[in-house]
């Protein structure tokens, strides 16, 4: 028989609170109470936890004394949670994560279920197992049945309460519910940093930017001041308001508190280049990259700020260097892509957009970029074989239709280019002038009879000029192409001298101005303006363009030429005497 008094120090030592009789009285299960009480204040191992709520379990089913049965279900609970939270430790606190953890994390959840079926009021084992169970390949469901119990049950513990409700965050997605946990978590510890830290985050990302301040001031200054998460999302609080000189100031304490670390000046670099000093921003990515040399953020940041400064080569080394690191990263890809088609590379440009769509295949974007490199590498029918696949999923797609409708003129297609344009007219107007500009133009300038029509190209040719204020010399080229379709020459010529005036004296625009002086010319005859082009595939881009009357006569001949030589490459006939082959 085991004291009152004794008995009482010992439920104090295990953190259990209990009332227990003035007088005990012999039970079945007395004994093994005892040992496990005894076995308690000796114990230096997990084996030893586990006799003693085994010895607890075995008092529990003999018979106790009704207020022993409350004492030994404290003690077998405290055991139990003991036990666990050493498993637990060894997966949610070690540096270094255990192979064997998801083992771990079954018997530490099984030592809680032991725990919770003779005493399923505590808390902290409510608590424990929605931690363990929220880890990869958990029950999700069960975790939020058990840590709303937690939270249900810890109400008024304080510390713990909070330290509940703020997992619980983890169950909604609802950002004014998250709010309001992390409050309330706030209420029953205002010394919770982690309470105080996730909720400056999230008034950060809902854009409420001074209470976001406000959280993160309370860490940063006084319950966690070297908390680095929260020094950085401080200075992104203070970065969003203008308030630049504060935000750098806070980035110079994580530069301070580790002048080591890499960290710091890729934060600082991020707030020059908002505040539009792109040298210093390089200054400090140039520091990142002595001390990670290997960081793809620091390199991709660094290049883009080299594309938006014109030194091209030296983002594309950036580039390069990133995607020697990293050489599926799909911005690294784009920009190397991007460089390469600036520069007039456009199979290395190809070859990029291709591995990107390996990589995403239903990429409506990447897909249209890369019709647009084919159209430009002059495979106008590899083009519209893409733009034709992402109109097949998306048959509203305005930009496949009008690159359809580009990349078919590219190679005489004139019918179904008109097709392509006018079906992207009935879907959406054409705010920039682009598609209205070359559907009237081949409206007015195919030499297919069956093709051209001069007033639809006058109306679209004035709605271009409309959309471009007048000021596009070769939008005012088709407007001249369509009048004379309509054989009003004098207006012709009018909007032709001007297409030629706005071309300018430059020597830059020496080619195109030549080329409008051609077309004025032809008008200036009476005559209209005919034009196809060929390209082909992968090869050259062949153009038959000029007065109606001559382009006529250069069609014939080119048809003449094309039948004969496919007559000389047909097979000769067998002689009369040749044996047939067998």
């Amino acid at each position: 028989m085991i004291g009152r008094t004794l008995i009482f120090a010992i439920a104090v030592v295990c953190g259990l609170c209990t009332t227990l009789p003035l007088v005990a009285q012999d039970y079945a299960g007395q004994a093994d109470l005892d040992k496990a009480i005894d076995l308690k204040l000796d114990a230096e191992s997990m084996e030893d936890l586990g006799k003693v709520a085994e010895l607890c379990e075995s008092a529990l089913e003999k018979g106790l004394h009704q207020e022993d049965q409350v004492f030994a279900k404290q003690l077998l609970t405290s055991v139990r949670y003991q036990r666990a939270d050493a498993m637990a430790k060894g997966i949610l606190e070690e540096a270094q994560q255990r192979k064997d953890w998801k083992d771990l994390r079954d018997r530490a959840v099984a030592e809680v279920d032991k725990g919770l079926k003779f005493d399923d009021t505590v808390g902290m084992l409510y608590f424990l197992k929605a931690r363990l169970l929220m880890l990869p390949d958990g029950d999700k469901e069960e975790a939020k049945k058990s840590i709303e119990k937690a939270v249900e049950l810890l109400k008024e513990s304080g510390e713990y309460h909070a330290k509940a409700l703020v997992v619980s965050v983890a169950f909604t997605q609802d950002p004014e519910k998250q709010l309001e946990l992390l409050s309330q978590a706030i209420k029953s510890d205002p010394n919770n940093v982690d309470a105080y830290r996730l909720r400056g985050i999230l008034y950060l990302q809902e854009e409420k930017f001074e209470d976001a301040l406000a959280d993160l001031k309370m860490v940063t200054e006084q319950l966690a001041p070297g908390d680095l998460t929260s020094l950085q999302a401080y200075a992104e609080a203070f970065a969003k308001i203008g308030k630049f000189d504060e935000a750098l100031a806070t980035v110079n304490k994580i530069i301070q508190a580790d002048p080591n670390a890499a960290m710091g000046y890729l934060l600082r670099a991020r707030l020059k280049i908002m505040s539009g000093d792109l040298d210093a921003g390089i200054e400090d990515l140039d520091q990142v990259l002595v001390r990670q040399p290997r960081s793809v953020p620091a390199l991709l940041m660094r290049a883009s700020l080299y594309i938006e400064k014109e030194d091209f080569p030296a983002a594309l080394r950036d580039v390069e260097r990133a995607l020697a690191a990293d050489s599926g990263n799909a911005q690294a890809l784009l920009l190397r892509a991007s460089l390469n088609a600036q520069e007039g590379k456009y199979p290395e440009a190809i070859r990029d957009f291709e591995a990107l769509l390996i990589r995403d295949a239903s990429n409506v974007n990447i897909r249209l970029q890369l019709g647009s490199l084919y159209q430009l590498d002059k495979r106008p029918r590899k083009a519209v074989e893409i733009f034709d696949s992402i109109l097949k999923e998306h048959p509203d797609n305005i930009n496949a239709l009008r690159g359809k409708g580009d990349a078919l003129l590219s190679y005489g297609k004139h019918a179904e280019a008109v097709e392509a344009y006018e079906t992207a007219l009935k879907i959406e107007a054409d705010e920039t002038g682009g598609t209205l500009n070359n559907l009237a133009w081949v409206l007015a300038t195919s030499p297919y009879d069956e093709v051209r029509n001069g007033d639809k190209a006058l109306e679209y040719g004035v709605k271009a000029c409309e959309a471009t204020d007048y000021k596009q010399a070769h939008i005012l080229s088709t407007l001249a192409a369509a009048h004379a379709e309509k054989g009003d020459f004098e207006a012709a010529r009018k909007w032709s001298k001007e297409a030629v005036k706005l071309a300018g004296d430059d020597d830059s625009a020496a080619e195109i101005r030549d080329h409008l002086k051609t077309e004025l010319s032809a008008y200036e005859k009476n005559e209209a303006w005919r034009e196809i082009q060929n390209t082909k595939e992968g090869g050259t881009m062949e153009t038959i363009a000029g007065p109606a009357s001559e382009v006529k006569e250069k069609l014939k001949a080119a048809k003449k030429d094309s039948d004969e030589k496919a007559s000389e490459t047909k097979m000769p006939e067998p002689a009369p005497d040749m044996d047939p082959v067998s």
